[in-house]
């Protein structure tokens, strides 16, 4: 009994240990995106596009992705595939809890209780990939470990906060940059396990960002986007969201 009342204390004192390196963890990665922390919040509102390819086909095609976000609840992602006839686009839109999506295989339609959820879990993953959201109290940090991506040593920080996701954030050992974010979220009732690979990092606007991005679902890798640029408007025009008539 006595030997179990001297190892108790101890425990007890794990967690508080572990939440002073998760602190430490999360100020040193917010610095090293932005040395001024007011630059932090430019993600609230963002565009973005890329080129790259898509192999999502049995062969891999030319393709272009652009975003424009408003934190925290408007988003809108559209994907260009192919060239000449053969090219096909995707839009998917979500404004608060309603959403909408159209395609070149399909007209405008508004998106389904169970789209829009699938949806905004995809779009929390984004936002806590931009790091805006790492200093929200109503989010949990914990750690994660260490590990590597493409060889690269990283350490891993979690992030939770219901009902989203649990996405888990892996940066630089040594960068501080962020690697890899990966989390899980459901498409068409199938719960699938997804990663965003980032790297060629380069100041914009005071703000790290990866000029590379790669989107692995399922271990396979679905997109390849080498040609970001971001943007950091002060406002995007609120027709930007508005489902086309």
């Amino acid at each position: 009994m006595r030997r179990l009342l001297l190892i108790l204390p101890l425990t007890l004192l794990v967690p508080a240990a572990r939440a002073d390196d998760v602190t430490d963890l999360r100020d040193r990665v917010l610095k090293a995106q932005a040395k001024d922390p007011a630059d932090l919040k430019k993600f609230r509102t963002f565009t973005m596009k890329a080129k790259g390819v898509s192999k999502l086909a049995p062969e891999p095609l030319p393709g272009t992705f652009e975003m424009a976000a408003v934190y925290p609840s408007h988003m809108r992602l559209t994907w260009e595939f192919g060239t000449g006839p053969m090219k096909s686009s995707v839009t998917l839109c979500g404004t608060d809890d309603r959403g909408w999506k159209k395609g070149t295989a399909f007209p405008p339609s508004e998106m389904s209780v169970e789209e829009v959820n699938d949806f905004r879990a995809d779009a929390y993953a984004i936002w806590v990939s931009t790091l805006v959201t790492l200093d929200d109290r109503n989010n949990k940090l914990s750690a994660a470990g260490r590990d590597k991506v493409d060889s690269a040593p990283v350490v891993g920080l979690k992030v939770s906060r219901r009902p989203w996701p649990e996405v888990t954030l892996w940066f630089g050992e040594k960068s501080g940059l962020l690697r890899k974010a990966a989390y899980q979220s459901r498409e068409a009732g199938a719960l699938l396990s997804k990663e965003l690979i980032y790297d060629g990092h380069k100041d914009v606007g005071g703000l790290m960002v990866p000029t590379k991005h790669t989107m692995r679902v399922n271990q396979r890798d679905v997109y390849l986007w080498t040609d970001m640029e971001y943007a950091f408007p002060d406002r995007i025009d609120p027709a930007e969201f508005a489902k086309p008539k």
